[in-house]
């Protein structure tokens, strides 16, 4: 029906027209025009009664429908299957729908407090805000939506209960398909002098401990090649590996010997969380690789392109071949060979076997003719010291740059070698490394998650003493003509005594005829001997740092380098050696100041892995010596952070350590 002026203005127009008549008809017959005027009158009254009631009728409709709306959208507010909470930035509830009392044991009003409710609730991240998290309060989780109510400084939080799809998430990843690469890494070694009968049972208790671990996480194992295994297993299980046995296996693996006493160690690529089964098998033997290049007895774990390591308590076996030097010798000689310019650069604050490689890879490039720059950080103790000896070799006086000279230098034709890391944050010049195309990495840490891109050849051997050992292996391969002179020799030297501390820690064979090949180039004890030794300052600050040590457990010692102390990184690692020598210490850090943060030398005489212990503090390096450094963090905190990490260490040794007595008792 017509509502609204629109009916009244069309019913006066047809009134006004009726007049008209009207007044025609008056013209003619005066008596029916009076009639018809009073009809008219009459339609007048009437048309305009039956506007006003229709006026009212829509009024008395709209009245209805707006209570009938207003009371339908409090039902809705209260009925929505999220809970509704407006909050000022204090966390006081200003309004709340009735979802929000269902989902807790305690009554919710006005003016009280979120935190009461949810203590854990981030309320730092949410007030004044938008965006969207999930947290969880007991068995329940709930995902929040919050919005800046505006224009007031209110927050408006949008809750939903997911704890039935967060089941059904958990469910799933349970059942996700672990696949892992399981390899024995020291295969020829530990089977060598053996005889045939040695040989299978020792394989034979390899595959029989494999299967019943395999039984007790309900997965498939097969095996494909004489020291290489594929397994198939849940999610489920690897959550319970990671979290309870930390990959025991290797641990009862390594405790299978035969007649020539060495282990046998066990290396795991595992993966899990990728969107097909091409991508799961490239991450596993990623994996795999990353865990034998870091040394081995050790499972690498991928979890949607996140790695965590476990194990790598043995020492890297030393590789009774040089076959691989060789060739890595010939591919860098054709390197050089194809190259207009070559910088070499180490780790930042160079120490001496940073520098004493260096000085090697360069040595390989002025012998092919070419010219070579090393790009050094900044101004250090062992950098001082090798710059005056340089002095009196007129070829190598302009050797050492500093980054920004070293940007000029690199192009596409340019090869930059880096030695003693492969961590591209660890480099001397990270900028320089970031445009460079063409880079060789040789190096004697285990490998980190992290490693430098666009690399032409990687020569990482953990088993090796320190990187100047493989340059020195190198260059016997590089040319036999090759003739290294008095400071070359004793860099290199010096290098391999820094890293294996007068010879005592991770030393083998190789490393012992690398000293004497260097020996016999002209390496002189006397120069490294000088190069070593430290002014007095020196020397108070070493004794203040070792008076305040600590030992928070036996054989652990921990020190803090004063604020006031000249270099301080160089005292410290120094200090952490010096530490070693103290009777029953097994492993020792310095903590010392650093422009941005917390820096901290670690040592050991091999019985704790600090490489492992490092790497939780973002750091890395060797079995027996490691570091790191911690941003934006003070001392106090650095030490307490430490201690944390070496307490669950060696708590989950000593576990480690007991179960296996146990089931060696039990073999009996």
């Amino acid at each position: 029906m017509p509502q609204g002026p629109s009916f009244w203005f069309d019913t006066r127009i047809y009134l006004a027209v009726t007049t008209v008549f009207v007044l025609i008809i008056s013209y003619y017959n005066p008596y029916a025009a009076a009639l018809g005027a009073v009809l008219l009158y009459m339609l007048y009254l009437y048309g305009r009664e039956r506007y006003s009631a229709r006026q009212r009728e829509v009024k008395n409709y709209l009245e209805t429908m707006g209570r009938c709306v207003d009371t339908a959208a409090a039902q809705v507010f209260n009925k929505l299957p999220l809970a509704i909470v407006i909050i000022d930035d204090q966390g006081s509830i200003h309004w709340r729908n009735k979802l929000l009392t269902e989902w807790v044991t305690e009554p919710v009003e006005p003016g009280q407090s979120l935190l009461k409710i949810w203590p854990t609730l981030p309320l730092d991240k949410i007030v004044g805000k938008d965006g969207q998290i999930k947290f969880s309060v007991g068995m329940r989780h709930y995902e929040i939506i919050y919005r800046v109510a505006e224009p007031t400084a209110l927050t408006a939080l949008y809750l939903s209960d997911v704890t039935e799809f967060e089941a059904d998430k958990e469910a799933g990843n349970r059942i996700q398909t672990v696949l892992a690469y399981i390899q024995i890494d020291n295969y020829s070694d530990a089977l060598t002098g053996l005889t045939e009968s040695q040989r299978t049972a020792i394989l034979g208790e390899v595959n029989r401990m494999l299967a019943e671990w395999m039984t007790e996480l309900d997965g498939h194992l097969k095996k494909y090649t004489e020291d290489t295994y594929i397994a198939v297993v849940t999610r489920y299980a690897l959550d319970r590996l990671m979290t309870g046995d930390k990959f025991e296996i290797l641990d009862r693996i390594r405790g299978i010997q035969a007649g020539n006493k060495i282990p046998v160690t066990l290396s795991i690529g595992a993966a899990t969380g990728e969107n097909s089964m091409a991508e799961l098998g490239q991450r596993a033997q990623a994996g795999l690789d990353l865990a034998l290049s870091r040394g081995g007895d050790q499972a690498a774990v991928n979890i949607s392109g996140k790695v965590q390591f476990f194990g790598g308590k043995a020492k890297a076996v030393e590789k009774n071949t040089r076959v691989k030097a060789r060739i890595v010798a010939q591919a860098i000689r054709e390197l050089i060979d194809q190259s207009d310019s070559i910088v070499v650069m180490g780790h930042t604050g160079e120490d001496f076997d940073s520098l004493g490689a260096a000085l090697g890879v360069a040595k390989m490039v002025r012998h092919m003719g070419k010219q070579v720059k090393i790009v050094v950080s900044q101004p250090g103790m062992a950098i001082d010291k090798l710059s005056e000896l340089l002095l009196d070799y007129e070829e190598y006086r302009d050797l050492f740059i500093s980054p920004m000279q070293a940007g000029l230098l690199v192009n596409s034709r340019a090869l930059v070698f880096v030695v003693d890391t492969h961590r591209p944050e660890l480099a001397a010049a990270p900028d320089v490394l970031a445009r460079a195309e063409r880079t060789v990495i040789i190096d004697h840490h285990r490998r980190a998650e992290t490693i430098i891109a666009n690399t032409l050849l990687i020569y990482l051997e953990p088993s090796a003493s320190s990187t100047s050992e493989l340059v020195t292996e190198l260059l016997g391969y590089f040319d036999d003509k090759i003739e290294l002179n008095r400071l070359e020799a004793s860099a290199l030297y010096a290098g391999l005594v820094v890293d294996t501390k007068n010879f005592a820690v991770q030393t083998g064979v190789r490393t012992f005829e690398a000293a004497s090949y260097l020996r016999r180039s002209g390496a002189d004890p006397t120069l490294v001997r000088h190069l070593f030794r430290v002014d007095f300052e020196t020397m108070k600050s070493q004794a203040t740092i070792i008076e305040n040590t600590e030992m928070p457990h036996d054989g652990v010692v921990i020190a803090v380098c004063p604020v006031d102390i000249r270099n301080a990184q160089v005292t410290a690692a120094q200090t952490a050696d010096m530490l070693l020598n103290i009777e029953g210490v097994r492993v020792s850090f310095v903590l010392f100041n650093i422009e941005d943060g917390i820096g901290i030398s670690a040592r050991s005489t091999g019985d704790l892995n600090v490489q492992v212990i490092m790497e939780q503090l973002g750091g890395g390096g060797h079995q027996s010596v490691a570091g790191a450094k911690m941003k934006n963090m003070d001392a106090k905190t650095a030490k307490a952070k430490l201690i944390e990490i070496v307490d669950s260490y060696i708590k989950e040794s000593a576990t480690h350590e007991s179960n296996s007595a146990a089931r060696s008792e039990k073999t009996r």
